[in-house]
């Protein structure tokens, strides 16, 4: 029973973007389709702004350059993997 408590908090990580052009449409479009693999709930922040990470359009929204930092929160039986998946994205510059 308490295990079922720990998996249903939210988990999160700090994720710095690295490449060159920052999150423009390509990377969102490479970040909505790692966050649609998962059984979770997650967005991604930027200071006060906030995005659903399955959203293209949404994480767009966050305008983040390179340098950024973005925060993904995620929640559900599948949150760490999401956001191990992220930070592997995240760290590989996009492909960029």
């Amino acid at each position: 029973m308490v295990k079922d408590v720990i998996s249903a908090q939210p988990a999160a990580v700090e994720l710095s973007v690295l490449n060159e052009l920052g999150v423009h449409a390509r990377v969102a479009a490479r970040i909505a389709a790692t966050v649609q693999q998962f059984d979770c709930e997650l967005t991604l922040s930027n200071g006060a702004v906030q995005a659903e990470g399955d959203s293209i359009l949404s994480i767009l929204t966050l305008d983040a350059p390179r340098g950024t930092k973005l925060t993904a929160t995620a929640s559900g039986p599948q949150a760490q993997q999401a956001l191990d998946a992220l930070t592997l994205l995240f760290a590989s510059g996009f492909g960029d």
